[in-house]
């Protein structure tokens, strides 16, 4: 492990092992680190002092095998200053709540159905995550995550149970060969049953965190395709939406901005408009089905239900039940 100095950090280096290959690189710096702060990985990659083989990264950025991570030497020294962490062992009543997501299970793979409200990936603001979870659940396998989901969105998750496929799956989301759509419940109805929206995004800092914005200058391009299901009136749709970039917060933003109807529930994108119901609620955005390149050539689809709270208000609404199946 060498060592080098970028004016006042010193920096050290280190080189990704077939192991943490496909990783993001947060967690893999973790690995390396217990009990680095996710902050402190944020400001090291503002600052420039975070790179992949000498070239600004960021915390989210894939590592690859034998690529070289350089990151701020005091990151080493926190392991000794930090207690480690003690692991419990599932209690039934959590093992038996991570039974019931799951939608199907092989050797290779693990789909589930995620509740909103639980993050997917742990860091210094998160309690309990999904990552953490199922480390603790599997005794004879090591659960890795292979794409994100956004923690108040609910829908179809898939986990690579092996190294094989983690690296399968993460060169096809690389690729944009995994195919995706989405239920949304919005606020408003668009004005064509059909349509794409595409604007460009970038991320901004706020005191509620990060947020997604609009930005025609150097934002990153970004387009949706979608469908109206179902509509109530002039008041509400239920929409079909399929990404074809993934970007943060992509279909919250595209349904506020781009077609002026914001999620049911999204007041971080949607304000008040996002509550005509006049009560506080969760996000009413699923991910319904997930496709998904198989090594042997063939394509497998996973579908998930609707979590119960979408299916009531739906029922509630009058909205027809074939769509809540």
């Amino acid at each position: 492990m060498g060592m080098k100095t970028n004016s006042i950090v010193e920096l050290v280096d280190k080189a990704v092992s077939s192991e943490e290959e496909g990783m993001r690189l947060d967690r893999c710096l973790r690995l390396w680190a217990p009990g680095l702060p996710q902050g402190l990985i944020e400001k090291a990659a503002r600052k420039g002092t975070l790179k992949i083989d000498a070239k600004k990264a960021l915390p989210k950025s894939r590592v690859a095998k034998d690529q070289t991570i350089s990151f701020p030497k005091s990151f080493l020294s926190l392991e000794g200053e930090r207690k480690p962490k003690i692991t419990y062992p599932l209690t039934q009543a959590e093992r038996k709540w991570i039974k019931g997501m799951i939608l199907y299970e092989d050797g290779d793979l693990l789909i589930l159905n995620k509740p909103p409200g639980l993050a997917v990936q742990g860091g210094t603001k998160q309690g309990k995550s999904l990552d953490t979870l199922l480390i603790r659940y599997f005794e004879d396998a090591k659960p890795r995550l292979v794409h994100r989901l956004d923690k108040d969105t609910s829908g179809v998750f898939i986990i690579a149970k092996t190294l094989p496929m983690a690296r399968w799956l993460t060169l096809a989301f690389k690729e944009r060969k995994v195919q995706k759509t989405y239920w949304a419940l919005v606020c408003g109805v668009p004005k064509k049953k059909e349509g794409s929206i595409t604007l460009a995004l970038s991320k901004k800092a706020s005191v509620h965190g990060e947020k997604v914005r609009v930005n025609t200058e150097s934002g990153a391009r970004a387009t949706t395709y979608y469908r109206i299901l179902e509509t109530l009136g002039t008041k509400m749709a239920l929409l079909e939406l399929t990404p074809k970039t993934g970007r943060m917060h992509q279909l919250r933003v595209h349904c506020a901005e781009g077609l002026k109807t914001p999620i049911l529930g999204d007041g971080k994108y949607g304000g008040k408009d996002a509550f005509p119901l006049k009560e506080k609620s969760a996000l009413y955005l699923h991910a319904r089905t997930i496709a998904i390149p198989m090594p042997k050539g063939e394509f497998k689809t996973f579908e998930a239900p609707l979590p119960p709270y979408f299916q009531a208000t739906c029922i509630q609404l009058g909205l027809t039940p074939c769509h809540l199946r």
